[in-house]
């Protein structure tokens, strides 16, 4: 089995190797590098069976995953450049850095730039895969093969990655707000506060659920408890007297005009 590397040891590189390992991987072939916090890596090793690793370590593998903080990146970079050897799948997972970035850093890399998120601590991520100018076909195979293992993966152009930002990479956010004040509204009107909580979480579990199972638009599973003139359609109608589709659209458009920022250095 070839090895990947795992430069960061933070809770997205803990997502991604927990999803490897449940999947198959051994844990002796997963190498975690973090001379800064050896804590943690022993930590992982401990949850996961990832081997801590010294920064050379990385020559041996066929894959390095870059898991540092964007911010991190260009103090870090020249520690490992000297062991990414040409030829090497860099995939980084970095907000904000494009490919053109990771490969200035890593001469002679094959680059693959991915916006996952953190449902894939539980199986259930959702991830965009995009190839940098030096990567292969089977380069983004095999990294939407790394990132399957935590959920749902698809390759998309860099062009799209902030969309993806806007969409997967924060969209649990929104949907935890609105579950949120769903709950706050049951507590307003004098539900018990556990029992508004349970009820909020079970709905948002259910209507994920029956999304994944049975294979219809959203618009068809609301339609089918939107009675004419009943309960939900007044609901409905209410958020949409509100502006909620407008807010929507302004929530996505705010998360990826500030990505596209923090990409330009803002």
């Amino acid at each position: 089995m070839s090895k990947i590397a795992f430069i960061g040891s933070g809770s997205m590189a803990r997502a991604i190797i927990s999803g490897l390992v449940k999947t198959g991987t051994a844990g002796e072939d997963i190498l975690v590098v973090n001379p800064n916090n050896p804590r943690s890596c022993a930590e992982v090793q401990f949850l996961y069976g990832a081997e801590p690793a010294e920064a050379e370590a990385i020559a041996g593998a066929e894959t390095v995953v870059i898991a540092v903080k964007p911010q991190s990146f260009p103090a870090a970079a020249p520690e490992y450049a000297r062991y990414i050897k040409p030829g090497t799948l860099v995939v980084s997972i970095m907000a904000g850095i494009p490919t053109t970035a990771v490969e200035a850093a890593f001469p002679g890399a094959r680059v693959v730039r991915v916006m996952p998120n953190l449902a894939l601590a539980v199986g259930c991520g959702a991830s965009g895969v995009a190839a940098g100018s030096t990567a292969s076909a089977e380069d983004v195979e095999r990294a939407l093969a790394i990132f399957s293992a935590g959920g749902e993966a698809v390759a998309v152009d860099e062009a799209q990655i902030d969309d993806v930002a806007a969409l997967s990479g924060s969209g649990a956010a929104y949907i935890y707000y609105m579950v949120e004040n769903l709950r706050d509204a049951a507590i307003e009107a004098g539900l018990a506060p556990e029992t508004a909580a349970r009820l909020a979480k079970q709905t948002l579990i259910g209507a994920a659920r029956q999304l994944e199972l049975e294979e219809e638009p959203p618009e068809e599973l609301r339609r089918r408890i939107t009675s004419k003139k009943g309960t939900t359609e007044a609901a409905i109608l209410a958020l949409d007297e509100r502006g909620f589709p407008e807010a929507v659209r302004a929530c996505y458009n705010a998360n990826k005009r500030r990505s596209r920022e923090l990409s330009a250095g803002k």
